[in-house]
């Protein structure tokens, strides 16, 4: 009779658990505070440049080219973006879109070049995003539209820089979706 009690909590537990929310979305936990981007919001005279490519196994190379190219304040809540990007997951759904009235931004022209100008000596994350399609086995299908993130942390240091971003700065974008007419 007392395993029947006993019992009761288990089950109670068991079903509870089931109800149980889901795990935290992946998301910034770092606050968004205007203050901390401040330092960056000054003007400065220097020009980030540079190319872009993406070496694809089949041997295509691809570039950004027509794609955003931005450079922001590479402050703690950038940060911990640079290290939720390298999951794969691209940008968080809580990403404070408030953040880019503090990038800097370009497009890339056709051959994936870019160039930034007006940039202070501080620390930046430079960032893009390249795509490409993959055609499926089933000749009825969709072509797959892969996505990814070529990215990388520099330091203005008192003089223009020039920037390459190429396979070692990529990451996947681990989604992927039909392409839509």
């Amino acid at each position: 009779m007392f395993s029947g009690i006993r019992m009761v909590p288990l089950l109670a537990l068991v079903i509870a658990g089931g109800c149980a929310s889901k795990p935290p979305a992946y998301q910034i936990l770092t606050p968004f505070l205007d203050t901390d981007f401040q330092t960056w919001n000054k003007p400065g005279p220097y020009t980030v440049s540079g190319q872009t490519s993406y070496k694809l196994p089949d041997g295509r190379v691809i570039t950004c080219a027509g794609e955003s190219v931005s450079l922001m304040p590479l402050t703690g809540y950038n940060m911990e973006l640079s290290k939720l990007l390298e999951t794969g997951k691209g940008f968080p759904p809580n990403y404070e879109r408030r953040a880019h009235k503090y990038d800097h931004k370009a497009l890339c022209d056709g051959d994936g070049r870019f160039s930034i100008s007006g940039i202070p000596s501080l620390n930046w994350l430079l960032i893009t995003r390249v795509s490409w399609q993959v055609l499926t086995d089933d000749k009825d299908d969709e072509p797959i539209v892969k996505r990814g993130w070529l990215y990388q942390e520099i330091t203005i240091d008192g003089a223009d820089k020039s920037i390459t971003l190429s396979n070692d700065d990529f990451v996947a974008d681990r989604t992927s979706r039909p392409r839509t007419r």
